[in-house]
């Protein structure tokens, strides 16, 4: 499998079928960015699978995280990404603990552990934790919504969803204009994201959180889906839950050069 590829999925650092109601009565694009913003600072712990379907050249590639994650900046993720062309599962487990991010990449691709120190530079442990409190811990693109709105795509809340749990906001965006595929994170090569002509998100009346997005291209096909399931918030995680100690015997590549990529 190329790194790029691996890399790109496990970054990402993802309910069903839902009852799409018409716009009877819909909330504002700022009321919506603003329940975004007030869940994730809600938030002290959240975990579940995260669900994510990508488009890599011409497959469609499912792949799961389970995870776990604790404010301000702690993260612990088992990615399980299938092979295209092979029916076999290249698992890597992710575990940040403020400080460092340790990646353990298991066979079938030759087992190693990658090591980031995110204290390498002035300024990237805070800068990280911001940048992971507005993700909502790495799991939730509330960053790129905010960006989409802003620049991207024309975004608006067009209905809301039902499903037996909950009521959601719907909201969708169409691309400003033409982009080129972006590169994979860190400037890393071997994949490409795709960008989306349109782009849909299902978020929480209730609690800000994004449950669901779906990017569409120019002819209505899926190219991008990221979904949870099994959540459960503020729970209460141990510290421990974060700690990494290496196996003896696998060797340790340190990569905290990639790390300003990864933040910025």
């Amino acid at each position: 499998m190329k790194r790029g590829l691996l890399w790109g999925l496990t970054g990402l650092v993802l309910l069903g079928l839902f009852a799409v109601g018409g716009p009877v009565f819909c909330r504002t694009l700022d009321d919506v960015i603003a329940a975004v913003e007030k869940g994730a600072a809600n938030l002290k712990d959240v975990k579940g699978t995260q669900v994510i379907k990508i488009t890599v050249g011409n497959d469609l590639i499912t792949a799961e995280n389970d995870f776990i994650a604790k404010t301000p900046n702690k993260f612990k993720s088992t990615t399980r990404i299938p092979i295209p062309g092979k029916k076999t599962i290249q698992k890597v487990i992710t575990v940040c603990d403020g400080n460092f991010i340790w990646q353990h990449v298991l066979p079938p691709e030759e087992e190693k552990i990658i090591k980031m120190n995110l204290t390498a530079a002035p300024g990237l442990v805070e800068k990280y934790q911001k940048k992971f409190m507005s993700t909502g811990y790495g799991v939730v693109s509330a960053d790129s919504l905010l960006k989409l709105a802003g620049a991207d795509y024309d975004i608006k809340v067009t209905g809301t969803a039902r499903s037996p749990e909950m009521e959601m906001d719907i909201m969708e965006g169409t691309l400003k204009k033409e982009k080129k595929t972006e590169e994979g994170p860190g400037g890393m090569t071997g994949w490409n994201l795709p960008v989306p002509a349109k782009i849909e998100y299902l978020v929480g009346v209730k609690d800000g959180f994004i449950y669901q997005t779906r990017g569409y291209n120019k002819t209505g096909k899926l190219i991008l889906e990221i979904s949870y399931r099994n959540l459960k918030f503020n729970t209460g995680v141990k510290d421990s839950v974060f700690v990494f100690t290496p196996p003896k015997g696998v060797e340790i590549f340190e990569a905290s050069e990639i790390v300003p990529g990864l933040i910025k």
